[in-house]
């Protein structure tokens, strides 16, 4: 077999069907036809001299000779990302940046980044608040804006900055009398001064849950920069998260991204003494 004969789409779609286990759901996730999968898991054989797949009651099962080629896609794959990654890192100072942070975030740095984008008219600017993980590393985005625990320590595959730390208390109504929480059964409410409010409503959004303590629902533990607005303290304020500022090591000189990662970074820092409460 000479490395000529392999053409990349035909690996791709080997990959993918096998992932799929049908060549019509594998179709789908290509959009492609089916058959033009089946041609192409064909040709691969044909030209690897190898069966790749067999059929069982579940669908398409690769076959060891298949099984051990998806081994070495994988590595196929992350060697196209990362390529596709430092090929979007040498554009300078145009084009776009995807960044992922949560609506509090959002709307906390609003300004800072409509003053940027009055600085950079040339760069596109993506904000996604979607309350899924965002994965930098199969670049689902470029930057990403991330509250982690105090004292914890964010994906080490990442490189950026510790933007500031931030406190959060108690916050309600003195009429309150059960705790809005971001998850079920938490075990923060016994370290409060209220350990023995029932916990009645799970909102996990910072923003909506603040809307809930306004509207009289119950009280939650909330961010002092969000919440101290709109709503009585409850308790002291304690160290609850810090704030990072994350990318890729492959984009850590980017450009753009720089200039974007620092204009966040100088817009927390200048909120510090609000989100330290």
């Amino acid at each position: 077999m000479n490395v000529d004969d392999l053409n990349w789409e035909d690996v791709r779609a080997f990959a993918v069907a096998s992932r799929s286990q049908s060549y019509r759901d594998a179709a789908v996730r290509l959009g492609t036809t089916h058959p033009t999968v089946r041609r192409r898991v064909a040709a691969l054989e044909a030209a690897t001299g190898l069966r790749l797949f067999q059929r069982d009651v579940t669908g398409l099962k690769p076959t060891a000779a298949g099984q051990a080629l998806l081994e070495a896609v994988g590595d196929i794959e992350q060697a196209i990302v990362c390529f596709a990654r430092r090929a979007r890192g040498a554009v300078a100072h145009h084009g776009p940046i995807r960044a992922t942070m949560s609506i509090a975030t959002a709307l906390g740095l609003a300004p800072a980044m409509a003053a940027f984008a009055d600085a950079w008219p040339e760069i596109a600017l993506t904000v996604d608040t979607r309350s899924e993980f965002v994965d930098l590393q199969k670049m689902e985005a470029d930057v990403a804006i991330r509250c982690v625990p105090a004292g914890s320590q964010p994906d080490p595959a990442l490189a950026g900055r510790r933007a500031v730390v931030a406190s959060q208390c108690v916050y309600g109504g003195p009429d309150a009398r059960c705790w809005i929480a971001s998850a079920p059964d938490p075990a923060w409410p016994a370290s409060t001064p209220f350990p023995d409010l029932p916990v009645r409503f799970v909102i996990p959004e910072v923003s909506l849950r603040l809307e809930a303590c306004r509207l009289g629902m119950g009280m939650a533990v909330l961010p002092c920069f969000a919440a101290d607005r709109h709503l009585p303290r409850r308790s002291d304020p304690e160290p609850g998260y810090e704030i990072w500022v994350l990318v890729h090591p492959d984009l850590r000189q980017n450009p753009r991204l720089k200039l974007f990662r620092d204009a966040m970074v100088e817009a927390l820092q200048a909120e510090a003494l609000a989100l330290r409460g």
